[in-house]
C-alpha cells in the first residue's frame, strides 16, 4: 500500500522504521487515553517486524524529511467494516497530520469497497475525537465506562467513557484532501 498527500506518504512498514516507531511507542507507554504499557526499546524490532507484516498497520511518513511519525491502524471487522486508530509523535501532534492521514486511509479503503469504518475514543480525548469529526465521521454512541486502559493505587481498574464515530461509504468517492484540515 502506498498513498500520497500533499504532506504524507501512507504506507507499508519497514524494518528501516525501527527507531521511529520505537520513539512514538515509547511516548504512548504510560499515555492517558491508550496505552501500551508493555512495550520497550528492546521490543522495537519485534513490534517493527510484526507490522511489516501486516496490511492493518499503516506507516506515516512525512515527506519533508523521510521520518514515519506515526501510523494508522486499519483493523479489519466484522460486515466489510474497518475500525480507524491512529497514532502520532507527540512533536507532530496539533499540525493536521492527524486528519490528513485518517482521511486518506479512509478514502483508499472505502475505493477498495469498505462498507462502513469506525473509532472509538474516550470522551477527554478531544484531538482525537475532534480529527474524527473534520474528516466527517459522525458520533452514534457514548458507551459509559466500557474501558480501562489504568488501575488505581488498589489494582482496581479504572473505567472511561467512550464515544463510537461512523463513516459510511459515500455514494460519491471521498476526495484525498492534503491540507491543513
Amino acid at each position: 500500500m502506498r498513498i500520497e498527500t500533499e504532506r504524507l506518504i501512507l504506507r507499508t512498514f519497514e524494518m528501516t522504521d525501527k527507531d521511529d516507531l520505537c520513539e512514538y511507542m515509547l511516548q504512548r507507554v504510560n499515555a492517558e487515553y491508550e496505552c501500551y504499557p508493555a512495550f520497550t526499546a528492546e521490543k522495537a524490532a519485534e513490534e517493527t517486524a510484526f507490522r511489516c507484516k501486516s496490511d492493518e498497520f499503516i506507516a506515516i511518513e512525512r515527506k519533508a524529511d523521510g521520518k514515519v511519525i506515526g501510523n494508522v491502524y486499519m483493523g479489519k471487522r466484522s460486515f466489510n467494516a474497518r475500525e480507524l486508530g491512529f497514532v502520532l509523535n507527540e512533536t507532530c501532534q496539533k499540525q493536521g497530520y492527524g486528519s490528513e492521514a485518517a482521511r486518506a486511509a479512509a478514502a483508499c479503503f472505502f475505493a477498495q469497497g469498505v462498507h462502513r469504518i469506525y473509532a472509538e475514543c474516550c470522551p477527554g480525548n478531544t484531538a482525537s475525537w475532534k480529527t474524527m469529526e473534520k474528516i466527517g465521521m459522525r458520533r452514534e454512541a457514548h458507551f459509559i465506562q466500557n474501558i480501562s486502559f489504568h488501575t488505581d493505587s488498589s489494582g482496581n481498574p479504572r473505567y472511561q467513557d467512550t464515544y463510537v464515530y461512523a463513516l459510511l461509504q459515500p455514494e460519491a468517492p471521498i476526495p484525498v484532501q492534503s491540507s491543513r484540515s
